[in-house]
C-alpha cells in the first residue's frame, strides 16, 4: 500500500459524477500531477485530499490511517493555491511562520524553521517585504514555504505556476521540483500544461470525464499513451487509420495502398488499426528518399523549431524540425516524409474510437 491511496474514490453532484471510482498509490516522497482539461475532475480530486470537498464514496488514506472524512486541520496537509493566499499585512517571514504560530510552536523553534525555509526557497533577503513588493515569481515561493514550513506529510499543489508569465512559468518548474526534491515531502499537482506535468513529475495521471485513463512516467506516457485522447492532449500526434500487415520479422501498416514502416505488434493479417506518428519523429528529405512524398501547405516558426504541416497520400502530416540557423524548405516545396519504423506506433482501431468518442 503506498504512502497515499485513495480507493474508488468518488464525487457526485446531482446527475453529474465529477470524479468516478478513481484509484490511486502515491509512495513517499514521490511527486505526482494530475493533468486534464478543464472539467476533468482533477481539482475535484485534490480538493478531497485536501478536505475542502466531502467524497460521494470511495477512502482516503494517509500513512495507513483512514482521513476520508477528517476535518482539513487535522490532516495536516500543506496546500498551495492558484491565487498563492498571502496575507498582504504581514511580511515575507510572518506569512511563513502563520502555520507554526497556529500550531503554537515556540518562537526561537519557529524563527529557525522560518530562517531555514526562506533559505530553502531564496527569500531569506527578502524576509521583511510584504506581498505586494514581491514578483509574481517571489510571490509563489513564499506560498510553497509557508505550505512546508510545517513539516506536512502531503504537499497539494492547485495551477501554482498558472498566474505566471511564460517564460518565468518555465523557471519556477524546475525550481519547484528543486524545493521538493530537497525536503522530499510527497507531493501532489494539478496542472492543465502537459510540459509543466512532463517536466518535473515522477509520474502522471491523466484525467478525462472525472476518470484517470492513464498513469504512467512522464517517458512512457508521452511514448505510449493509452488513448487518442491522451495522444492528442499530451503533446502533438499524427493519427492515421490503416490496416496491419505482418511482413515477416518487420512490421508494416498499409494506407491509402501505401506500405508504410512501423513498430512490431501482435495483430492478425488484415487487422484494422489506429496509426500514430508524433510530428519530431519525422525527418523531411528530398522527393523520392522517404516513406512518403508530399507537398508542404504551410509552415510555421516557433524558435526552437519549425513546424510544417505537409499534405501526402496518408493525409496531411505536421512535422517538427529543430531550428539549425537556416531557413529550410517553404510552402508549396514537394518534400518526403521518412522514420524509423519503431516510431509508427501501433493500436487496436476500435481502443482508440471508443477512447475518442
Amino acid at each position: 500500500m503506498g504512502f497515499l491511496t485513495l480507493q474508488s474514490l468518488s464525487k457526485v453532484y446531482g446527475e453529474l459524477a465529477a470524479v468516478a471510482d478513481v484509484d490511486l498509490s502515491v509512495a513517499k516522497g514521490e511527486f505526482v500531477s494530475l493533468l486534464g482539461p478543464s472539467g476533468c475532475g482533477k481539482t475535484t480530486t485534490l480538493q478531497m485530499i485536501a478536505g475542502l470537498v466531502e467524497p460521494s464514496g470511495g477512502k482516503i488514506t494517509l500513512d495507513g490511517r483512514d482521513i476520508t472524512h477528517e476535518k482539513p486541520s487535522k490532516r495536516g496537509l500543506g496546500i498551495v493555491f492558484q491565487s498563492y493566499a498571502l496575507f498582504p499585512h504581514m511580511t515575507v517571514a510572518e506569512n511563513v511562520a502563520f502555520g507554526l504560530e497556529m500550531r503554537k510552536v515556540a518562537k526561537a523553534e519557529r524563527d529557525r524553521r522560518v530562517k531555514e525555509m526562506l533559505a530553502l526557497v531564496h527569500l531569506a533577503a527578502l524576509a521583511d517585504r510584504y506581498p505586494r513588493q514581491l514578483s509574481g515569481g517571489q510571490r509563489q515561493r513564499v506560498a510553497i514555504a509557508r505550505a512546508l514550513v510545517i513539516s506536512p506529510p502531503v504537499l497539494l499543489l492547485d495551477e501554482p505556476l498558472s498566474n505566471l508569465d511564460a517564460k518565468l512559468r518555465e523557471e519556477m518548474q524546475f525550481e519547484l521540483r528543486r524545493i521538493q526534491r530537497s525536503v522530499g515531502t510527497t507531493t501532489i499537482m494539478v496542472t492543465h500544461d502537459q510540459a509543466e506535468a512532463l517536466s518535473i513529475s515522477d509520474r502522471v495521471v491523466v484525467m478525462e470525464q472525472g476518470r484517470m485513463t492513464q498513469i504512467d512516467a512522464p517517458y512512457r506516457l508521452y511514448e505510449r499513451p493509452a488513448t487518442a485522447f491522451i495522444s492528442s492532449f499530451v503533446g502533438k500526434m499524427n493519427r492515421i487509420e490503416g490496416v496491419w500487415r505482418r511482413n515477416g520479422a518487420s512490421g508494416t501498416a498499409e494506407v491509402a495502398g501505401l506500405v508504410l514502416p512501423s513498430e512490431i505488434v501482435d495483430f492478425a493479417d488484415g487487422a484494422a488499426v489506429a496509426l500514430s506518428l508524433r510530428p519530431e519523429k519525422i525527418v523531411l528529405k528530398a522527393p523520392g528518399q522517404g516513406v512518403t512524398d508530399g507537398r508542404i501547405v504551410n509552415r510555421f516558426f516557433l524558435g526552437s523549431y519549425w513546424l510544417f504541416n505537409v499534405e501526402t497520400a496518408i493525409g496531411l502530416i505536421a512535422v517538427s524540425v529543430p531550428n539549425h540557423g537556416d531557413e529550410p524548405a517553404g510552402e508549396g516545396e514537394a518534400v518526403s516524409l521518412d522514420w524509423a519504423p519503431a516510431s509508427l506506433k501501433v493500436s487496436a482501431l476500435h481502443a482508440a474510437a471508443g477512447a475518442a468518442a
